[in-house]
């Protein structure tokens, strides 16, 4: 067997350590090929062929990485979208609100007039420092939670002036005692009995026995006895300062101590003690003094 020899060409020191020299062998009827290569073009190949490696690998990460901020980005789109809308309708809101508050401290303010005491209403809060940055849907809040608070606290006390008012009223003598005929007024008059002059300190309603006597205003029966000349006779105390009597009655249907409201009968016309008929004598006090009913009477209310 004959022994191959490869014969290499000579070449200088220099450029083999910088190059590299590969063999292609191909089958065994056709001469081999050499191929020459430089040490920069191999760095580069392989710098090349890492990066397309390396590129290959991320690629797929990168891609997944856009598709999701994709998404992510759509997402914010629509709830950015969502939350415009919620703004308006918000902002809608607080105009309505703003408008009802409004009306409400109009009306507060009306009541008060009414009830004379427009100098104790409460003012809506307003002011303060302006914080730099601060969302204005927030400060808008802010103010109309100040005005909530101003109506609500002057709602109150327009409350309890009603309440106090409103006892007021209801101890008011307001409405007639029974129904029937004015026979004498409050004031000076002839005495029926001596023909002399005298003051009569009530006023007299004429109608027939057992017809119903009515309480005047709210309050409490303080006397419901006998006496002398006004015959069977019932006191009712209303508070502030307000006495009503109702006199010469036929029955007497309250007790001491009972609690009575307007318009509650409490006894039936009739004439006992000093009297010449059938009539109801009534007399109004307040703070302790006789006044003219005439200005307390009313149409009896149920």
């Amino acid at each position: 067997m004959k022994r191959i020899r490869f014969r290499l060409p000579r070449t200088r020191s220099a450029d083999l350590k910088h190059r590299y020299t590969l063999l292609v062998l191909p089958d065994r009827d056709r001469r081999f090929k050499k191929l020459h290569v430089s040490r920069r073009f191999v760095v580069f190949a392989a710098v090349v062929t890492g990066a397309l490696l390396t590129a290959g690998l991320i690629a797929p990460h990168l891609w997944m990485r856009v598709q999701t901020q994709q998404t992510t980005i759509e997402q914010l789109a629509s709830e950015n979208s969502r939350l415009r809308g919620e703004t308006t309708r918000f902002e809608a809101t607080v105009d309505e609100i703003q408008g009802r508050l409004s009306g409400i401290e109009n009306t507060a303010g009306q009541i008060a007039d009414e009830l004379g005491m427009e100098a104790t209403l409460v003012p809506a809060g307003g002011g303060g420092p302006t914080i730099v940055g601060r969302s204005p849907l927030l400060s808008e809040l802010e103010s109309l939670s100040g005005r909530a608070a101003g109506v609500r606290e002057s709602l109150e006390q327009l409350d309890d002036a009603f309440r106090v008012r409103s006892r007021l009223l209801s101890a008011t003598p307001a409405i007639m005692p029974a129904q029937g005929w004015f026979s004498h007024g409050f004031g000076w008059r002839k005495d029926p009995f001596s023909g002399k002059r005298q003051f009569h300190r009530g006023i007299d309603i004429v109608n027939h026995r057992g017809t119903p006597i009515y309480a005047t205003a709210d309050g409490v029966v303080s006397r419901a006895v006998r006496v002398a000349d006004l015959g069977k006779t019932v006191d009712v105390s209303h508070g502030g300062g307000y006495v009503t009597r109702y006199a010469h009655l036929n029955e007497i249907t309250v007790r001491p101590g009972q609690k009575i409201r307007r318009g509650e009968q409490i006894g039936k016309m009739g004439s006992t003690g000093r009297s010449t008929g059938d009539h109801l004598h009534y007399e109004v006090f307040h703070d302790g003094r006789r006044v003219n009913p005439w200005k307390y009477l009313g149409q009896r209310g149920g």
